[in-house]
């Protein structure tokens, strides 16, 4: 979730107000959260990523396999088709005209079926991570987590991994086997 420019402005000023005394009687506590970081090391990204790999190696693996005999009918020809009559030659063509069109179709296919469970699986992850920074937020009573847009941020402001510690208990209590 983007923050405009003008309401980041807004609330930079307000809270640069707070902090030089404009307000005394409140107190204002703000925090950083690296969303990229979180993308990265969140353990539900992990486990997106391995649920993709094992949703998808097999069919990658088939539609290679697919390229390698199509290159290897293509080195066929190249390699002998100064010597095969011209019927031969046309059937072997024909035979790779119509394997590259079949591959071709697979090829998009399973491209669109991985950015759509792509897709998917980062709706998940960007709900996770947002319910863990709420849960953070209110637990720690923060009165603002800013997310993107911030141009500078001191380590006293990045929350980045106590928001990751949330989303790994998060992880864990939602793995938790019972015992």
């Amino acid at each position: 979730m983007k923050i405009a420019p003008k309401l980041f402005i807004l609330l930079a000023t307000f809270a640069a107000l707070l902090y030089m005394g404009g307000v005394n009687a409140i107190e204002i506590k703000i925090g950083v959260v690296n969303m990229a970081k979180l993308l990265q090391q969140a353990p539900q990204a992990q486990e997106a990523t391995k649920v993709m790999h094992e949703k998808f190696d097999n069919r990658g693996k088939a539609l290679q396999a697919e390229q390698d005999k199509i290159k290897n009918l293509q080195d066929q020809i190249n390699r002998n088709g100064a010597i095969m009559s011209a019927s031969q030659l046309q059937n072997l063509q024909t035979q790779l005209d119509t394997l590259q069109q079949d591959f071709n179709r697979k090829q998009v296919d399973f491209q669109d079926d991985v950015n759509a469970e792509r897709n998917e699986e980062l709706g998940k992850l960007q709900q996770a991570i947002l319910k863990a920074v709420q849960e953070f937020a209110k637990g720690q009573k923060y009165n603002l987590i800013i997310g993107e847009g911030v141009f500078y941020a001191d380590g006293t402001v990045d929350v980045t991994g106590k928001v990751l510690d949330q989303l790994q208990k998060d992880f864990q209590s939602r793995h938790r086997k019972p015992g």
